[in-house]
């Protein structure tokens, strides 16, 4: 009887999950309809920041096939937090003349691209990007700086610092050439991390703390005053054909996926803006013909769409949203226009 009733209980749990599970799914939280994995994420819990209710994560599992375990998800990766829509049939229309109503069509609110880690992507600067100070020091003196740690920069009260004040951490590479011209592009600002003033003490004086470290911080690493991060961008269709070269990638790879970060060469005056996408093609290539005693061209090949973080002058900064082959420089990009 005791064993029976075990079953029974166990058996309407479980059941419970599946209609729950199956039942109508809430809107994302703040309309996000793309997220991307961070460490320590999990269905379960994107499912309860999201949807507010955990015990969704099997219809959060519905709206990604590509996962195959869903006990294993990796950083990186790219969520859709909605369905996919469906292929609508093909109807076929008889000519004729038919009465109908007119009702106000009301257009769904565009989708957003929600990006765990804003602020870290980094982008192409025409000229070396100006600074306000330098990283001198540490406490204690050490050479790998993290989150936590205590540094000296020299600013101070003749610069208008004060404590609370937060300071942007970057470095800026040699200059970046273009992957097909040669020609020199800008330079890379690579995004370290921030920090905040704990104490001025001098005209060119203060410490701080570092709060956010998106990668490692040494001496030598400039700083400037904290812009806002921006980690959602409404995804938007170009109104006109635009093509564009994958120039450089952030992490100095050769080869890109699904979550990276790449930089294009078209930018704010190409009118490309935050949430643009653009699909990615290999380069055209020559092949012989042996039946015909001559080269043929064939054409690029798709491998994947990124979409807009951000736009300088003449680039952007954008992320791989997916990818069926490596993205790699000289990859040729076209935004996608309705």
């Amino acid at each position: 009887m005791g064993f029976r009733l075990f079953v029974t209980c166990f058996l309407f749990i479980v059941s419970g999950i599946v209609v729950l599970a199956k039942s109508q799914t809430p809107e994302p939280k703040n309309g996000i309809t793309v997220y991307v994995v961070r460490p320590g994420d999990s269905l379960w819990n994107i499912s309860k920041r999201f949807f507010k209710n955990p015990l969704l994560w099997p219809r959060l599992w519905s709206f990604n096939p590509f996962i195959d375990d869903p006990n294993l998800i990796y950083p990186g990766e790219v969520l859709s937090l909605k369905p996919r829509m469906p292929k609508l049939p093909v109807v076929k229309i008889k000519r004729g003349i038919e009465e109908v109503s007119i009702k106000e069509v009301v257009e769904p609110p565009p989708p957003v691209f929600f990006y765990s880690r804003g602020g870290h992507e980094g982008f192409i600067s025409p000229d070396e990007w100006e600074h306000m100070g330098t990283i001198i020091s540490s406490e204690p003196p050490k050479i790998l700086l993290g989150e936590g740690d205590t540094v000296y920069v020299n600013i101070g009260y003749k610069d208008g610092v004060g404590t609370g004040d937060r300071f942007t951490v970057f470095r800026t590479s040699k200059a970046v050439l273009h992957p097909l011209s040669g020609r020199r592009v800008g330079y890379k600002v690579a995004i370290l991390g921030e920090i905040e003033i704990i104490d001025v003490k001098g005209k060119h004086l203060s410490s701080a703390r570092i709060i956010t470290a998106f990668r490692e911080i040494t001496r030598g690493a400039r700083v400037r005053p904290s812009e806002p991060f921006i980690k959602e961008v409404v995804l938007k269709k170009g109104k006109q054909k635009l093509y564009g070269n994958v120039i450089e990638t952030l992490n100095n790879v050769e080869l890109s996926g699904r979550g990276d970060i790449v930089y294009i060469d078209v930018g704010e005056e190409d009118n490309v803006v935050p949430g643009n996408t653009f699909s990615v093609y290999k380069l055209p290539r020559r092949a012989f013909d042996p039946d015909r005693s001559r080269g043929i061209t064939i054409p690029g090949a798709f491998v994947g769409r990124v979409v807009i973080l951000n736009v300088q002058k003449e680039t952007s900064t954008a992320i791989v949203l997916e990818s069926s082959r490596q993205i790699e420089r000289g990859d040729t990009v076209s935004l996608d226009v309705f």
